[in-house]
């Protein structure tokens, strides 16, 4: 088995027309109701749904005969799944999102010219201003890189997910908390406790340290330090930089950039982290409470148990 993309998401809420607005605020291309990067299109649907939520999650393998592999791996675990189209479906039977998988070959968007840069005792830019300084427009926000959900049993929720082909890169206490990864990315799951399964927040990539500074100081302008939560720092594990704010439904969303990258899956050794600043290495020390209960989390228990009864 070789999952190898994130291909899309989609959220379900109340009032989709403010997400697609807001996606197009921040940048993304597309229209109602889908919206993604340049050249990473259609990453990011959206949809009503009576509380916010994260309805599907779609991957990409290598090709047909993995989707096999995988419904072998399904049959072991006692989970129920269709092959049709060309695709594998599932329905979580603990968090009721729909799963996909997909043979499709690799996405990635175009490559941007890097920043000149000066270094101590190597100088760059010589004799021009920064080009975050002078740009005419700011860069555009890449790709959906990650997603992280809250789930009521989340080592279930993470052999499910080892069973459709993601991979463990760390874990956080044990097994509390599980980062996963179907592509190069340290990360494009990570899955954590919840009281009943929500989405927590997705994120964006941004081209560089620069990009992300400047967006969410555009967006925190635009709207007001209220849909802050927290940054900037740079994660411990993952080692990306980051800066979480909310978006119209109420979720988290993080703007991103320079995750780590795991190309050789049998050299990489996953941590247990423990102690120390988990969080971030230097900018917000500590993770916000809202992390752990968002102040929509009464909406979400009551929709979760009127849709669940």
């Amino acid at each position: 088995m070789a999952l190898h993309t994130l291909l899309d998401i989609e959220i379900g809420a109340p009032d989709p027309v403010a997400l697609d607005d807001f996606y197009q605020e921040i940048g993304f291309v597309g229209s109602p109701g889908s919206w993604g990067g340049e050249g990473m299109p259609e990453q990011i649907k959206v949809s009503e749904a009576p509380y916010r939520q994260l309805k599907t999650l779609r991957v990409a393998c290598t090709d047909e005969s993995d989707l096999a592999g995988i419904g072998v791996n399904l049959d072991a675990l006692g989970v129920e799944y269709q092959i049709t189209n060309g695709q594998l479906l599932l329905v979580d039977p603990i968090n009721k999102w729909q799963l996909i998988v997909e043979p499709t070959s690799e996405r990635r968007p175009a490559v941007h010219s890097q920043r000149v840069m000066n270094y101590p005792g190597e100088r760059n830019r010589v004799g021009q201003r920064a080009e975050v300084i002078t740009e005419k427009s700011s860069r555009k926000p890449r790709r959906l890189g990650h997603v992280v959900v809250g789930s009521p049993d989340p080592q279930k929720t993470v052999e499910l997910m080892k069973a459709i082909g993601f991979r463990v890169s760390d874990i956080i206490f044990g097994g509390i908390a599980t980062f996963m990864r179907c592509s190069s990315d340290h990360h494009n799951l990570l899955v954590a406790p919840g009281q009943v399964p929500y989405l927590n927040h997705y994120a964006i990539e941004h081209d560089d340290f620069d990009s992300v500074m400047k967006a969410a100081t555009i967006y925190l302008g635009e709207h007001g330090q209220e849909k802050h939560i927290s940054g900037p720092g740079r994660h411990q594990i993952g080692g990306n930089i980051f800066w979480y704010m909310l978006d119209p439904a109420g979720n988290f969303f993080e703007f991103f950039a320079d995750i780590d990258q795991i190309i050789d899956d049998d050299a990489w050794e996953p941590g247990d982290w423990s102690g120390g600043d988990l969080w971030s290495v230097w900018g917000d020390k500590e993770q916000p409470e809202v992390f752990f209960t968002p102040t929509d989390m009464e909406d979400i228990l009551k929709g979760w148990n009127a849709a669940n009864v």
